[in-house]
């Protein structure tokens, strides 16, 4: 059962029409707040050894995604630090993402689960299957989509390793991901089946 704490406003919207706002990792890297921003949010720091060589990815999200955070955490600390006593908890969240997934333009696919915490966010990785050189493509653009292929695959484990400050928050997210190369700042969807898979927090 994930949490996720919200101003009572929005969650009276969600639970009367099915309004839900979903964020992109470019909004939570320039969020000011404590809580819920982090300037390394969808960027990946991965070394990858393969039997033909070593690789290095350093790279930004530019995807278009969209994300919604929840936590395992529910007390009143966490009320407190998310500055409200209301939210909902969603309760079946493969359910629930799917349902969202239904509403998101050019939908290609998602994952979610438990964030993990630590203090470097560097990822040490191993693939024993050899990277496709150049030389066995048509184009070094046939490469270089390919590879793109490859980073994008790899590092989405990223998404899920925070900054140890944050492991308080127990945090459990969903990612969407579209076909659009233009991250924008938001998505708002109006999901009315969504909310047969969640419970608002001040029901019980």
């Amino acid at each position: 059962m994930i949490t996720r704490y919200m101003e009572s406003q929005f969650v009276d919207d969600f639970f009367n029409e099915g309004k839900l706002r979903l964020s992109s990792f470019k909004k939570f890297r320039n969020n000011p707040d404590e809580q819920q921003g982090d300037v390394a949010e969808g960027r990946a720091n991965m070394k990858i050894a393969t039997p033909n060589g070593n690789h290095t990815i350093l790279a930004t999200n530019g995807q278009e995604a969209y994300v919604l955070c929840g936590g395992t955490v529910e007390n009143k600390n966490m009320e407190a630090s998310f500055k409200t006593a209301d939210g909902f908890r969603i309760i079946n969240t493969l359910a629930f993402a799917d349902a969202i997934s239904r509403y998101i333009p050019g939908f290609i696919g998602g994952v979610e689960g438990l964030c993990s915490y630590r203090d470097s966010l560097l990822i040490n990785d191993y693939d024993e299957k050899s990277i496709v050189s150049p030389d066995q493509f048509a184009s070094p653009e046939e490469w270089a989509k390919e590879y793109d292929k490859y980073v994008a695959e790899k590092s989405s484990a990223a998404f899920f390793i925070k900054q140890l400050k944050f492991a308080h928050q127990g945090e459990y997210r969903f990612i969407w991901f579209t076909t659009s190369s233009e991250e924008k700042e938001h998505l708002d969807i109006v999901c009315p089946e969504a909310r047969r898979f969640c419970q608002r927090l001040t029901e019980t």
